[in-house]
């Protein structure tokens, strides 16, 4: 059965070149997706988000945001590059930095936050906050993001999924930098951990569902 998936998977590319129809390059799929997630950052500038104005915060806040935003970007190419059949399954660890950037220095900027600081996110309402932003902003761009995997690799293998949804995460978190920086407290961070597994469930069981279109498809076909 696994042989038969991954035949299955293979062929829907060259199907798609037969007729006359070659899946997009990867780093365009990605670009285009990124279109997406910079389209969302007007929509939340238009809608009278600040935008990073006014706010005083550490240089771990910036660096994290930094991490964040390369996750972004090399979850999202490396999703896109391991459609293609016969791609080496190393492009599944080229967010790896951008994660470890991102983790890491959330983790550092809280545990360097002088002991008393009334910082914003420590509280469950403000962490709640930030947990709701996370969710809303991660579940179109997710949704988008397996739309455009499906088109292309229709039983969508679970560390595409991973990726696509890290990738997700991963811009959101930038956005919530864009329009609330501010210092990561500990239940902050576990709004954000809390994020993440959250949109990679939602992404497995979609994953899970998609794989059944097209065998549903060849059943009604025969």
């Amino acid at each position: 059965m696994g042989s038969d998936r991954h035949e299955a998977t293979i062929r829907m590319p060259l199907a798609d070149a037969r007729a006359g129809r070659m899946p997009w390059p990867a780093a365009v799929r990605a670009f285009l997706w990124i279109d997406a997630v910079v389209l969302t950052a007007l929509a939340l500038a238009a809608a009278g988000k600040p935008l990073a104005l006014g706010y005083d915060t550490g240089v771990w806040t910036w660096t994290a945001s930094a991490g964040s935003t390369l996750t972004t970007v090399l979850a999202a190419l490396s999703a896109f590059e391991l459609t293609a059949p016969g791609r080496n399954r190393l492009w599944g660890w080229l967010p790896v930095p951008g994660f470890v950037l991102w983790i890491g220095a959330s983790g550092l900027g809280c545990l360097a936050l002088p002991s008393g600081t009334d910082a914003w996110g420590d509280t469950l309402a403000e962490a709640g906050e930030c947990l709701a932003f996370l969710l809303k902003i991660s579940a179109p761009l997710l949704a988008l993001m397996l739309f455009m995997l499906w088109r292309v690799a229709p039983l969508m293998p679970w560390r595409v999924v991973a990726l696509g949804g890290l990738a997700s995460t991963g811009a959101a978190a930038s956005l919530l930098a864009l329009v609330h920086p501010h210092d990561a407290a500990l239940l902050d961070l576990g709004a954000h951990a809390i994020a993440i597994v959250a949109v990679l469930a939602v992404g497995a069981v979609a994953a899970r569902l998609a794989r059944r279109i097209p065998a549903v498809s060849r059943r009604s076909a025969r």
